[in-house]
């Protein structure tokens, strides 16, 4: 049990943090070519698995392993990710930490999406957009993620004048990169456009964290 005091007369209890970020152009546009690259390259000689995903083309979940030069950048960010939401849940920069991750390639076109679903035995998850495609601008939402409320009791009535949504839906960029608990239930819309929808998905387990202790010893 945590007992929190804020001195505030109102506070935000059991919220979920989300990492959103998007890496500017300039940083993004040689690593994406490479790994375009090879997510194509792999879907031409591998027939993909199926897991949530209705359509399109999911690789096998060893895609940190694969010989890219420019997975590097991409656990770095990653890493960069696990630090900010891991920095706001425990509201300190300083601890240590080791973790597992497990990464996958997901191709969508012509309607493809995946199933609300979690992911399950693990604490961390998240997607790094590689290329979103060309969009149709007259569909909307067009191959957006969607976060589910995981508050059960949340739609049980209305409150006048207003509009709680049980769903929160983002349309991401290419460069974006998403982080949140593995347990919250989530989706991909189907897409519609030119080109495929290219994404890495990816799961960590945390499987040592501890606090450092300040200089002082206090």
């Amino acid at each position: 049990m945590q007992l929190f005091e804020t001195g505030e007369p109102v506070v935000l209890s059991f919220a979920t943090p989300i990492f959103q970020h998007c890496w500017p152009e300039a940083e993004i546009t040689p690593v994406n070519a490479g790994l375009k690259a090879a997510i194509l390259a792999r879907r031409a000689c591998t027939p993909g698995t199926q897991v949530s995903n209705i359509g399109g083309w999911q690789s096998t979940h060893d895609l940190m392993s694969w010989e890219v030069p420019e997975l590097k950048q991409l656990g770095a960010w990653i890493n960069q990710a696990f630090g900010a939401v891991m920095s706001r849940e425990l509201g300190t920069k300083a601890f240590q930490y080791r973790y597992g991750v497990n990464a996958w390639a997901n191709v969508n076109e012509g309607g493809d999406y995946n199933r609300t679903h979690t992911h399950p035995n693990n604490h961390w998850s998240g997607v790094y957009y590689v290329d979103t495609g060309r969009p149709d601008p007259n569909v909307v939402p067009n191959g957006a993620i969607e976060f589910i409320d995981p508050r059960p009791a949340a739609g049980v009535f209305d409150f006048p004048g207003t509009f709680l949504p049980a769903t929160w839906t983002l349309q991401p960029e290419s460069g974006t990169m998403l982080m949140f608990p593995s347990w919250l239930r989530h989706g991909v819309l189907p897409y519609f456009g030119e080109g495929p929808r290219i994404s890495i998905a990816f799961n960590l387990c945390v499987n040592e964290l501890s606090l450092q202790k300040p200089p002082d010893g206090r």
